[in-house]
This record gives structure tokens, C-alpha cells and sequence, in this order.
């Protein structure tokens, strides 16, 4: 009943895009449709409290603790992005930069994103699973060449090039899982199905199909050495869609590779397979900390960032045990609130200097103060600084990667560690410290569109200090799901 509410509100307010004339309406019906979105995924939530897991119309919807944090981090982040975008959009069309026209497109393919990313994550059907992934490279693929310039439209069309070619290597692996169980019944296309009947998949199809798996899906995921459409489309993106895409959409990506995951353990004889997250994990961080250190573009420099924060997740999984996923499902939701409020902050910035090059921002923290204090915070989380919740997430990782005797993985991880840290330090302190005559007093526009900022903060404050036990407990049963699967 819920679901079926919830599909005909987002089709309503889809087509209410189309129709309606007023970019107010337009942009609160959008706000209003993110927060019932948020209220929902907070019903299922404390619904999981009580039973293990949700199933909606004949199997076909899924729900367990491993997906509502996908829902959760989708939620709430699209709905802080939808009132970003309501003060950005409507400054855009203000500057003549853009017409009611385009903004209109906007709006629509903003909910078309959020439904599409709501399907991946509560599809059992795989299959559906993969059309849906799909659709949110179509829908982000507009809104990436929004600026409609030659960077943007560049980007725009690498995005399309590189993430279809990746999805399809997905779908093929998709389809050799199914043909490797050689069941010709729909039921075979079920997540859950696969998982109860492992035993009827043969093991040399799934070592095969996986590989494509995750190659093709972590190409969506911003992984390394895959990761090249991701700088780019960061970087040209509008803010608020930057920060959907770094803090809600590579999460997503790799949620799939890791539902897929989840079978291929529980067949003997295929325990080699981590070793595909522990070797992409590693590239990440290691193209990741040296490119960041070479940025001079800081959205480029946050995007590379991303990448460096997915290879630590992606090797967390590739190490495994309770501890090592438990860090790796904590930094995946750390790094999306902290991701996110960094690319909101770089939409501000930009909108006062009007450059994106990090060596003419300078006197940040005279020109603009409030956000200068949520950038020094955000810079905390996202580099792991004690008390955040980042630090516990990648020593957990590290912890974990010496017990398992992976020393020489130990090593590479806290070296890249460090070189992200100092990379971050020099640019963002030369940033917010730096004297500038030509910027030198505070900027009216420092206040504006900082509400977004201010509940993102909220809610990483939240989560550092107040809700240790709600968080500690969703994630351990998170971590079951993976564990008990072995």
C-alpha cells in the first residue's frame, strides 16, 4: 500500500514537471516528494526492527538492513540536494544562464534519478536491478551536460560511453549467473532465489559472470582504473548533482556488486574472488592519492576523492570478516554525508569566485566564513580526523587487514592515507587561509543556501556523537547478512 502510494505521488509529481508553469511549485513539489520519500524509508526502518526482512508485491520489492541504508542514504541526501536546487536553480534562471524551460527538465530528470536509484536498491528482481542502474546513467547523463558548455557536453557524453559499456559487461554477467543455475523458471531471476538455492549454480559460469559483474558495475562505481568518466562528470555536474551522484549513486553501484557477492561466497571453491575487491580497492587509493595531489581543480580534487573513498570501501569487503565490513558499510555512509556536504560548499564557493581553479580562492574564511567552518568540517570527516566517524571505519579496515596477515595491503592502504590527508591539508588551507586583496570581506551570498549545509552537518554530527548505538546496530545486522552467508 505504501509502495503503491509512493510510485503514483513520484509519477504525479514527474508529470507536474512537465505541466506545471511555476518553477516554485515545480521546485516545492520536489522538496515535498523528497521528504515523504525520507518518512517512508524511516517506516521501513523501524519495521525492520521487528522482523528480518520486508517483501512487496509477489517478491518482486526487497527489503532488508543491507538495502534500507541504501535507502536511507538516498533519502535523505536528495532531499537536502531538492532544497540545494531550489535556490540554485532559481539563481541560474535569475543570471539568464538557463531558461524555465530547462530548469523544468531539471526538476524532472532529479525525480527520474531518485526513482531509478529507489528501484536498484529495493529491486529482488536482478534484472530489473539492471534496467534501473541503467536508467540512472540516462537520467544523470542530462544532467551532467546541464551547463550545456563543451566541458560539460564532453563529459556528459564520456559518462554515457564508459558507464554503458560497463552496465552492458554487467548484464552479461547477469545473465551467465541465471544460465548457471539452469532453472528456466522466472523464480531464477529473484536475488533472494539465488541465495536459497546456490547449490544449483555451477561454479565455473559464476566465477566467469561475476568478473563481469564486477568490472561492468564497479565502472559505475567510480573504481579505478575505471574511474576516468568520473572527474570529469563530477567536476561539470551542478553542485547538488555532484553530491547525489559521489555521496548516494557510487554507494549504490557497488550495493549491487555486493548483493551479487553475497552468492558467489556462499560456493565453495570461489574464495579467491575477494581478491577482485582487495586489487581494485588498492588501484583506487593509489590513483586516487597521487592524482589528488596534482588537482588544480577542487571539484576534480573532491571527485578523486571519491574514488579513494570507494577503494577503501571496496577493500574492506575484499578483506572481510565482522570487522572489515563493518568499517567498510560505516565509511559508505559517512562518506556520503561528508561527500555531499563538500560539493554543496563548492557549489557556494563557486557561485562567489566563479572559478573552480583552486589557486584563485584564496581568503576563504574572510569572504566566507560560515561555509569556511563547514569546509574545515567537512575535510575532517572526509579525511578520517578523530571523532568523526571515518577514523573508526578506516582503522577498522586497518585493523582488520593486519589480522588477516594482509601486511603488505596494510601498508599501501595507510601510506595513501597519509598522501590524501596532506593533499587535502596544502590546497584547503592555502584555500580558506590565504590572503587575497581582491577578496578580502565577507560576501552577502556566504549565508545564502547554507540550510542545506547546516542539516547535512546536523546530520553527521548525529551519527558522531548521538546515535552511535542505532547506527552500531543496523550495520552489525548489515554485516550478518554478508557474514552469515559464508
Amino acid at each position: 500500500m505504501i509502495l503503491s502510494i509512493c510510485a503514483t505521488v513520484f509519477a504525479v509529481v514527474i508529470l507536474l514537471n512537465i505541466l506545471l508553469k511555476s518553477m516554485k511549485a515545480i521546485s516545492i513539489l520536489t522538496i515535498l516528494n523528497m521528504v515523504m520519500l525520507a518518512a517512508v524509508s524511516l517506516v521501513f526502518y523501524r519495521n525492520l526492527k521487528l522482523q528480518d526482512s520486508l517483501n512487496f508485491c509477489n517478491n518482486l520489492i526487497y527489503i532488508d538492513s543491507l538495502n534500507i541504508i541504501q535507502l536511507i542514504l538516498i533519502s535523505t541526501i536528495s532531499l537536502v540536494a531538492a532544497l540545494y536546487s531550489h535556490k540554485y536553480i532559481g539563481e541560474e534562471i535569475h543570471n539568464g544562464s538557463i531558461s524555465i524551460n530547462f530548469a523544468k527538465i531539471y526538476y524532472f530528470l532529479f525525480n527520474l534519478f531518485v526513482l531509478s536509484m529507489i528501484a536498484v536498491a529495493i529491486s529482488n528482481n536482478i534484472i530489473l536491478m539492471w534496467i534501473s542502474l541503467e536508467a540512472t546513467t540516462l537520467s544523470t547523463a542530462f544532467l551532467i551536460g546541464f551547463n550545456r558548455h563543451k566541458l560539460s557536453l564532453e563529459a556528459a557524453w564520456k559518462y554515457i560511453i564508459i558507464c554503458s559499456i560497463g552496465i552492458v559487461l554487467g548484464l552479461i554477467g547477469i545473465i551467465l549467473f541465471i544460465y548457471s543455475s539452469g532453472d528456466p523458471s522466472n523464480k531464477v531471476l529473484n536475488w533472494t532465489y539465488l541465495v536459497k538455492n546456490y547449490s544449483l549454480l555451477n561454479k565455473s559460469i559464476v566465477k566467469f559472470g561475476f568478473c563481469f559483474i564486477f568490472v561492468g558495475i564497479a565502472t559505475k562505481a567510480g573504481l579505478a582504473p575505471m574511474h576516468t568518466w568520473l572527474p570529469d562528470a563530477h567536476s561539470e555536474a551542478p553542485s547538488p548533482i555532484s553530491a547525489m551522484m559521489s555521496g548516494v549513486l557510487l554507494n549504490l553501484a557497488l550495493y549491487v556488486v555486493l548483493r551479487f557477492y553475497i552468492i558467489v561466497k556462499l560456493i565453495s571453491g570461489l574464495e579467491k574472488m575477494k581478491y577482485l575487491f582487495i586489487v581494485f580497492g588498492l588501484i583506487s587509493l593509489i590513483i586516487s592519492a597521487f592524482s589528488i595531489l596534482n588537482q588544480k581543480n577542487y571539484k576534480r580534487l573532491l571527485a578523486f576523492s571519491s574514488v579513494e573513498n570507494m577503494g577503501i570501501i571496496t577493500l574492506g569487503f575484499g578483506i572481510g570478516g565482522p570487522i572489515a565490513l563493518y568499517g567498510s558499510m560505516l565509511h559508505s555512509i559517512i562518506h556520503a554525508y561528508g561527500k555531499s556536504l563538500l560539493f554543496l560548499i563548492s557549489g557556494n564557493i563557486l557561485s562567489v569566485y566563479k572559478t573552480k581553479r583552486i589557486d584563485r580562492v584564496n581568503n576563504l574564511i574572510k569572504t566566507m566564513p560560515i561555509n569556511s567552518v563547514l569546509l574545515i568540517c567537512g575535510i575532517l570527516v572526509i579525511t578520517g580526523i578523530p571523532p568523526f566517524p571515518s577514523f573508526f571505519s578506516e582503522y577498522n579496515i586497518l585493523a582488520a587487514s593486519i589480522k588477516n596477515g594482509h601486511y603488505l595491503v596494510c601498508g599501501i592502504y595507510a601510506l595513501c592515507l597519509l598522501i590524501v590527508f596532506a593533499g587535502f591539508l596544502k590546497v584547503f588551507i592555502n584555500m580558506i587561509f590565504s590572503d587575497d586583496k581582491d577578496f578580502n570581506t565577507r560576501s552577502e551570498k556566504d549565508k545564502e543556501n547554507i540550510i542545506p549545509l547546516i542539516i547535512i552537518f546536523f546530520i553527521i554530527i548525529i551519527l558522531s556523537f548521538f546515535s552511535r548505538y542505532e547506527i552500531a546496530s543496523l550495520i552489525n545486522k548489515a554485516v550478518l547478512i554478508i557474514n552469515s552467508m559464508q
